[in-house]
């Protein structure tokens, strides 16, 4: 007696029916058949030509003497592994006659849609950020797993492997790191995870929004308008602003820092092209000689963050001799010698009148006594 299972190997895809071909070849003897997943003859077989109710496996050709090929419906990744055909001898207790050589089975499966993890709080741009992709419940376990940032490659680390239930030939599960740095420019990337596997007809791919997790400080700067010295009694604007950041999650606050009164009026958020937000407090008043060197403090509160503290200084051209000496002798000096040189050109222009004046009366007198003579 003989059995044979061809062909040796079979590959099959989760959730498709699996064929195992056995076939007998010798004498008819008596006794049963049986389909064994792996070599164990003491576990419930996949089928019994004698417990039908109970196989899970359909035979192909019922009542055939030599063709015992059977279909398993619905074949889970769990189902790969080595299948038997075993021949039994007829009797009390049975006994095994002939067994095939088996036939591998491999179920491909399909991994799962990857999950991409980033980390659990905001990281401030400049610094570095690790990232994680997972995939899980595919077969065979040969998988590819890369990185994209904004659809270009990025080198990744190396891929782990693992068996989902810690056995060997069911299905596995693949994990990856990556380590990128995050800047104030990646408030709108991507991070993508792209898996490639045999059973898939295109790559998996799972995006994660890098603004998701990226916090950009904001620039803060105090201005003036008009700028230090302003004249006495002009109006004056103070301005604190708040500038590229992200999240949006900011407060601005502007007041005269001694004594505080009241405050900055605070506009709306301002939305950047890069995807950053900008904000700014402003104070109006009357630049009165008591608010000479007034100091003014903005504290922006970003993010949870600690506070950020800006002051600046509003100087006021005070109309004092000193003052004049420091701020206007200069302008006042090139007046004073504007008007010195008109006057003296003037007198210079009557001088020569005079003269001309005093040597024409003198050559007319000359004339006339000429003519007496």
């Amino acid at each position: 007696m003989e059995v044979t299972q061809l062909p040796e190997t079979v590959s099959v895809k989760a959730g498709d029916s699996l064929t195992l071909k056995c076939t007998l070849i010798g004498a008819n003897l008596p006794g049963g058949v049986r389909w064994y997943k792996g070599l164990d003859r003491n576990q419930p077989p996949i089928y019994s030509d004698t417990q039908g109710v109970s196989n899970r496996g359909v035979r192909l050709v019922p009542g055939s003497n030599t063709d015992f090929s059977i279909d398993i419906p619905n074949i889970r990744p769990e189902d790969a592994g080595v299948y038997y055909c075993v021949k039994f001898r007829a009797g009390v207790s049975d006994k095994e006659l002939a067994s095939g050589k088996g036939t591998q089975v491999s179920v491909i499966a399909k991994p799962s849609q990857p999950v991409v993890r980033g980390p659990t709080r905001r990281v401030t741009a400049g610094s570095r950020a690790t990232f994680n992709c997972s995939t899980e419940g595919f077969s065979p376990q040969e998988i590819t797993v890369s990185w994209l940032k904004d659809g270009k490659k990025i080198q990744a680390g190396q891929t782990n492997i693992l068996n989902s239930d810690g056995t060997e030939s069911i299905s596995y599960q693949a994990e990856n790191t990556v380590e990128i740095p995050l800047e104030q420019g990646d408030v709108r990337s991507q991070l993508t995870c792209q898996i490639q596997h045999r059973s898939l007809d295109g790559p998996l791919q799972q995006a994660f929004p890098l603004g998701d997790v990226l916090r950009v400080p904001p620039k803060v700067r105090l201005e003036t308008s008009p700028p230090s010295p302003v004249q006495p009694n002009a109006t004056v604007t103070v301005t604190c602003h708040a500038e590229s950041f992200y999240p949006d999650d900011a407060k601005v606050e502007l007041f005269p820092k001694d004594p505080p009164s009241r405050k900055g009026t605070v506009g709306l958020k301002t939305p950047n092209p890069d995807g950053t937000f900008s904000l700014k407090s402003q104070l109006e008043m009357v630049a009165t000689e008591d608010r000479n060197s007034s100091v003014f403090l903005c504290q922006v509160q970003h993010n949870s963050q600690p506070l950020v503290n800006e002051t600046i200084v509003l100087f006021i051209r005070m109309q004092t001799e000193d003052n004049r000496s420091k701020t206007d002798g200069p302008e006042n000096d090139r007046t004073t010698m504007i008007i010195i040189a008109v006057v003296v050109c003037f007198l210079l222009v009557v001088l020569v009148i005079a003269v001309i004046c005093l040597i024409q009366t003198r050559h007319s007198k000359g004339k006339d006594a000429t003519a007496v003579r």
